[in-house]
């Protein structure tokens, strides 16, 4: 059973959505492109270069599911290519080199074309959902195109609900909000007979510069600071909190929640606590997040991982891909301590580690001889301004996460949403981990009331 409840895959045909023979003839005859891939985008493409055993059910791809009303086949394989205009990393396959490096291939928009495959008719929600999540997980990789799998499910209404899965290679957390809005933007667009859409900036320009910073940095670069003070004794980074009671070299199944924590009105009086205190929502609340776990522990410092947007030019906030990294931070909070010290002291941490942004993790190991791993990663997301966001109610729409690997990390993800404020995590499934963490969305919420004087309702938020 996969980790996320998905419970609005709904009853109807189900269509998978294969490239035009015609799309995949121009990718074998297009010239390479000389951009490069990004270290990240090479470890990935080479980790899933391991053949997998046939039992392995486990694919880590970013997942979103969207109903489209007034599509039909025709109107949706417009709008999946003019998506595809619009992002160049999504035209883009990759090719293994004899060396076993990588090269990118990218046609132009008028090549791009989907075609529908039928799966078959299912009466039973339950055997459409199994259906969905094994064509997912079977064929979202990064080593053929798309580097994602689409699927949809026509109702006996004639709306079609969209679910499609991203391999990390080309997507991040937000390029799948990203995606919901345009899936309706796009549609229109294709009803209306309007042009191709013209492209936003280029993931591709992006893993260009990310390799001219990286080319420079050396094992005396000021940007390897904050990995050389995160590293601890072991050359490896901290693990999970003790009182989670997983500890390091733990293989442990995760499972993913999406529970909310604070209701509407305590999360706008918390805005408001921020606003008028000068003090970033993003940085107040992991104030609030690290003061909450350091609360379970009995040393008051904590070193985590921090996820960077890295959308640092105006022409790549809207754009599809890898673009998050992570950064370490570390930083002292005693559980007397005012929150906005602690919002002070967090955001002296993030300046810091912020500074090794253009340092990824598997760059940082290769300089200093390390073998970090990621333990707790955190992030925060504001989605209440993605650009499309008004529309997702009406589309039914969610984002959900493949399956990974049983390890010993952590993913925690604070989400700002209309309805309240969510503490979206990924953590090892058993009770000490889970109890920990309804501990820790307790703590925040108290943290929250008490500089509020907002009082959280019951029925508007349930941990």
């Amino acid at each position: 059973m996969h980790p996320h409840r998905l419970t609005l895959v709904p009853a109807g045909d189900v269509h998978l959505w294969v490239p035009r023979s015609s799309t995949l003839r121009a990718f074998a005859t297009t010239a390479p492109d000389p951009r490069p891939v990004t270290p990240d985008q090479e470890r990935r493409l080479q980790v899933a270069g391991v053949p997998r055993r046939p039992e392995d059910e486990v694919n880590p791809w970013i997942g979103m599911r969207a109903t489209l009303h007034g599509a039909d086949f025709v109107s949706f394989a417009g709008t999946l290519r003019r998506f595809c205009a619009r992002h160049e990393s999504l035209r883009c396959m990759f090719v293994r080199r004899d060396d076993d490096t990588f090269e990118r291939r990218i046609v132009e928009p008028d090549m791009i074309g989907f075609q529908p495959r039928h799966l078959g008719h299912y009466d039973d929600r339950g055997e459409a959902f199994d259906v969905v999540m094994a064509e997912l997980d079977d064929r979202t990789g990064p080593l053929s195109w798309p580097n994602a799998t689409v699927l949809t499910v026509t109702e006996e209404n004639g709306d079609i609900t969209v679910f499609a899965a991203f391999d990390h290679v080309t997507f991040d957390g937000y390029s799948a909000y990203l995606t919901i809005g345009e899936l309706k933007q796009h549609l229109e667009a294709e009803l209306n007979h309007a042009p191709l859409p013209a492209p936003v900036g280029s993931y591709v320009d992006f893993a260009v510069e990310q390799r001219a910073v990286q080319s420079s940095i050396t094992v005396d670069s000021p940007a390897l600071e904050p990995w050389r003070r995160a590293v601890d004794a072991t050359g490896n980074l901290p693990g999970l909190p003790r009182a989670t009671g997983v500890r390091r070299g733990d293989e442990l199944r995760h499972r993913l929640r999406f529970p909310t924590f604070a209701g509407p009105k305590l999360s706008e009086a918390f805005r408001l606590w921020c606003d008028q205190h000068r003090a970033p929502q993003p940085l107040a609340y992991t104030a609030v997040l690290l003061r909450a776990m350091v609360a379970e522990e009995d040393d008051d410092r904590i070193t985590v991982l921090m996820s960077t947007h890295n959308r640092n030019r105006p022409e790549w906030h809207k754009a599809i891909g890898w673009f998050s990294g992570v950064v370490p931070i570390t930083v002292d909070l005693g559980a007397d301590l005012p929150l906005a010290e602690a919002i002070r002291r967090t955001a002296q941490a993030w300046m810091f580690g912020k500074t090794a942004e253009t340092v990824p993790l598997p760059l940082a190991n290769r300089l200093l001889g390390t073998s970090m791993r990621p333990a707790t990663v955190l992030s925060f997301m504001d989605s209440r301004h993605v650009p499309g966001r008004e529309d997702w109610e009406e589309m039914d729409s969610t984002v959900f996460l493949g399956e990974v690997e049983p390890s010993d990390e952590m993913h925690i993800y604070i989400n700002a949403m209309p309805y309240g404020t969510e503490l979206a995590h990924r953590a090892p499934d058993t009770p000490p981990c889970t109890e920990w963490l309804d501990r820790v969305m307790g703590r925040m919420r108290d943290q929250m009331v008490a500089v509020t004087r907002q009082v959280n309702d019951p029925m508007e938020a349930l941990a």
